[in-house]
């Protein structure tokens, strides 16, 4: 039986301080930025883009933001320079699928975001992306779940003999990573905000809290009393 790959974990951020934070707890395997967590650290986009990647040794995607096709081109070459461990990332949108096409040929690492259905990969079939990164939270804002369709997207890869990896995205929830993990996604990309809340389990602290005062009525009791 194949052993199954440990999951990689890539960081959805821009922040440094949250990539030096997580570190600390090996949950950085790469970073994810795009333009609104960019936006919102109000700084100087490329030059935040640089420090991140010398602050991290895995794949750190930068996405395009031009919308012409000649200038989403040269867009993901200049991207493409910055760094070695920079992935170009393209949405997923119709001039999206040409540009990923002529910027593979030049051997650029490539991340496709934006998938929200299965079926979409497969206009990439043919082109050598390094990752697919399918949204799982978002849709959930507007009611729909794409949770079913992670299974489903990472069968149509594997029939197709496609050597991108699948990247699950938007995860905002303990149920959303979990399932991801054991649908066979290769690698999740988590907001910080989304570890801090599985770091601080309601349960978890509940219990060390009365652990604690458990602890302290002991001591009070029995003087002198150590562990």
């Amino acid at each position: 039986m194949e052993q199954m790959k440990k999951t990689k974990f890539f960081l959805d951020t821009a922040s440094l301080d949250e990539i030096l934070y997580w570190k600390k707890f090996d949950l950085v395997d790469g970073v994810t930025t795009n333009p609104k967590l960019l936006s919102d650290q109000n700084c100087e986009p490329l030059k935040r883009v640089k420090e991140i990647c010398k602050n991290v040794t895995g794949p750190v995607s930068a996405q395009i933001t031009e919308t012409d096709e000649k200038n989403m081109i040269e867009q993901g070459i200049m991207l493409s320079k910055i760094s070695k461990n920079i992935v170009v990332k393209i949405p997923l949108i119709e001039n999206g699928v040409s540009v990923a096409k002529t910027l593979a040929k030049k051997k650029i690492r490539l991340n496709i975001t934006l998938g929200f259905d299965p079926s979409q990969v497969l206009f990439f079939r043919n082109i050598d992306i390094s990752y697919f990164s399918f949204i799982v939270g978002r849709v959930e804002d507007f009611g729909v779940s794409n949770r079913e369709n992670i299974s489903k997207l990472k069968q149509i890869i594997n029939i197709n003999k496609m050597k991108c990896e699948l990247l699950c995205a938007s995860i905002r929830n303990t149920e959303q990573l979990i399932v991801s993990i054991i649908s066979g996604s290769e690698i999740i990309t988590v907001p910080p905000k989304t570890w801090k809340s599985i770091l601080n389990n309601k349960f978890s602290l509940d219990g060390q809290k009365d652990f604690l005062n458990s602890w302290i009525d002991l001591k009070k009791n029995k003087k002198g009393y150590t562990l």
